[in-house]
């Protein structure tokens, strides 16, 4: 591909073939339609689905064509009559689709033999691409749940149903509106494209040129300097992310080298990357856009689920930079001298508004009231004007905007092709009733213990959510398991924040571990070793979880808030962190070096900390505080440079 000047988070090649060049503009149309329908027009709900799904498909064969891909080299025409097959089949499904649109609505609809052929074409080119868009995981998952739908009466108790013929699954699936073009596909359209397209466009201003410089500058006297300042950008830009994968192969790129040139292992590097660029999913306002997804399924307010992220956000990131700074003491990796940090001028401080000032008008438009597309489209606007300013190489070459369109609306297309075929799951799944009854198996449980049922739902939401992006994976498992654990007794608010936080980490267990096979290649490490760390250093973000449902005033806005029950969590919180970080990391501050009974002690006094019964944690804090006094009572400095 040709490839002009490489920027921070940015990919400068453009696509090389007249195809592919087609698609990106179709890409740059998609998201000037999804802006202007924003900002200007009021359009009809199913048509808005219809036309999105319709576009998303056109975009990821324009840009993904067969013929490019290495199984086609020899064979580049077999490759076009294939692609010309899914977009022949696929625009005569939608024609057909229009053709019955009225008869859905009316009530009137027949499942005519040609009615199922158009719908079957519809759903096998939705499939197919989103294979070539995403992979196997998203896919298997779906074909699992179709031969789940047809084979009811021949499974087991738990899992037997009426079963449905062909008739039945177009009908639920294709023609109508709780499967392919359901809710949840309006939802994405309506609220969370936006977001892909701001991302880019972020991304293009050169704000992450500017996040990286005054993280590193600000982190350069503190041990493990780099490996901080990568966990804030990879932070900051993973929450506008949809998949961590894609995160890390923007990020990565730039935060693994630098990590490892400053004494980190090429597997610690590229666990830092996963951990940070996971997390990010995690963090407000904008959490990946899976934000706006759980606020419509709790039913609260956009404002109140943000706020609620905050603290279990802010202690997963605390936990993260603890376990870089024990992991830096323990290999003597020194902070720079300070003939060495670089000066920030004043230019940079301003040039950081191209971070902050977007975020801050989108916030400020959640304030005042508006909707998530309308805060979106104030940010994509603010960081569009904030680099005309501030950026002069973003002022002179105006197809930075272009290209920053063009990757929004590919990064769209993708999402809703996605969504599309967790469309054909929640129609299963609604029409079986699956979820019902496993709701009620794990509700079992919870009734007397409520800690396994959440073990069993934590398991649940990692292996479901594996291979998977954020949003289709969160909405696979708010379906599925979110319900079991409310019905358990756990607030809804902390139940879909509890299976938020496992989709997401599904990113970084073995065996399939996605995230770390990203960013494996890119640091030179092995992908399991890298699953290991970065399941090490994110031991704090696997345990919040289990803390805000427990003690749901960390949610600040779940349930019952409790001042006292706050500052008891924020304190076992921070004693849990201080071990884990020591006994995991295998050094201290003050005393170098950890031995394994040293650190077997910490570990048992976290894990101690994290129970939410005063008996344990208040004798734990207790510990941590006197752990802490000790080391510095009766250990000689070990360097004069601590920090």
């Amino acid at each position: 591909m040709n490839s002009q000047k490489t920027n921070f988070f940015i990919s400068e090649s453009h696509p090389k073939s007249p195809i592919e060049q087609l698609g990106y503009l179709a890409a740059c149309l998609f998201s000037i339609i999804i802006i202007c329908v924003i900002a200007f027009f009021v359009v009809d709900e199913a048509n808005a689905r219809f036309a999105t799904i319709a576009f998303s498909v056109v975009i990821v064969l324009l840009t993904r064509p067969l013929a490019y891909s290495s199984l086609y080299q020899k064979f580049k025409w077999f490759g076009w009559v294939i692609d010309g097959a899914l977009a022949t089949a696929f625009f005569w499904s939608a024609w057909w689709f229009f053709q019955v649109k009225e008869e859905l609505w009316s009530g009137f609809y027949m499942a005519t033999p040609m009615n199922l052929l158009a719908g079957l074409a519809g759903i096998i080119t939705i499939v197919l691409l989103t294979l070539r868009a995403w992979g196997w995981s998203l896919v298997i998952m779906a074909l699992i749940f179709v031969a789940f739908a047809f084979s009811g009466p021949l499974l087991p108790s738990l899992l037997e149903h009426f079963g449905v013929n062909m008739r039945d699954f177009m009908q639920i699936v294709w023609y109508s509106f709780d499967g392919v073009f359901g809710r949840t596909t309006g939802l994405v359209a309506d609220n969370v494209l936006i977001f892909l397209i701001f991302g880019a466009v972020l991304g293009r201003t050169g704000a992450g040129e500017s996040l990286i410089l005054i993280s590193t500058t600000l982190t350069a006297r503190i041990r493990g300097g780099s490996a901080h300042a990568a966990i804030v950008a990879s932070a900051i830009f993973g929450m506008m992310s949809g998949s961590v994968a894609a995160n890390i192969a923007g990020t990565g790129v730039f935060t693994i080298p630098m990590i490892k040139r400053q004494g980190f292992s090429a597997n610690f590097a590229g666990a830092v990357e996963t951990a940070a660029s996971s997390g990010g999913q995690l963090t407000p306002p904008i959490m990946a856009a899976a934000v706006f997804i759980m606020a419509d399924l709790v039913g609260m307010p956009f404002s109140l689920v943000i706020a609620a992220a905050a603290l279990p956000a802010l202690f997963k990131y605390i936990g993260l930079f603890g376990q870089v700074y024990a992991e830096a003491i323990k290999l003597n990796i020194k902070t720079l001298p300070k003939d060495q940090v670089p000066v920030l001028r004043t230019r940079d401080w301003f040039n950081s508004a191209l971070v902050f000032l977007p975020i801050i008008a989108l916030m400020i438009t959640f304030i005042f009231g508006k909707s998530p597309a309308m805060a979106g489209l104030v940010g994509v606007l603010t960081a569009i004007a904030t680099g005309i300013v501030l950026n002069p190489d973003f002022r002179r070459n105006p197809m930075r905007i272009v290209h920053a369109l063009a990757e929004g609306g590919i990064s769209a297309a993708q999402i809703m092709l996605a969504v599309a075929v967790i469309g054909i799951v929640l129609a299963v799944v609604n029409e079986t009733g699956v979820a019902i009854r496993f709701a009620t198996s794990i509700s079992i449980f919870g009734e007397d213990y409520l800690i396994l049922a959440l073990m069993l739902a934590m398991f649940g939401a990692l292996i479901l959510g594996m291979g998977l992006p954020t949003l289709p994976a969160y909405l696979i498992i708010a379906i599925m398991i979110a319900p079991a654990i409310i019905k358990a007794g756990v607030l809804p608010l902390a139940a879909h924040m509890f299976v938020l936080y496992y989709a997401v980490y599904s990113s970084i267990v073995p065996p399939i571990a996605y995230g770390c096979y990203v960013a494996a290649p890119i640091a030179g490490g092995n992908p399991l070793y890298t699953s290991f760390v970065a399941l090490r250093i994110s031991i704090v973000g696997l345990l919040v979880p289990y803390v805000f449902v427990f003690s749901p005033s960390l949610l600040l806005v779940a349930g019952e808030f409790s001042w006292s029950e706050l500052v008891f969590t924020v304190i076992r919180l921070l004693a849990a962190i201080w071990m884990f970080s020591t006994s995991l990391g295998g050094a201290d501050p003050m005393m170098g070096r950890l031995g394994w009974i040293q650190r077997a002690i910490r570990f048992v006094i976290g894990v101690a900390a994290m129970f939410p019964i005063l008996l344990l944690w208040a004798p734990a804090s207790i510990l941590a505080v006197l752990v802490g006094l000790f080391s510095r009572r009766f250990t000689p400095s070990i360097t004069s440079n601590r920090l």
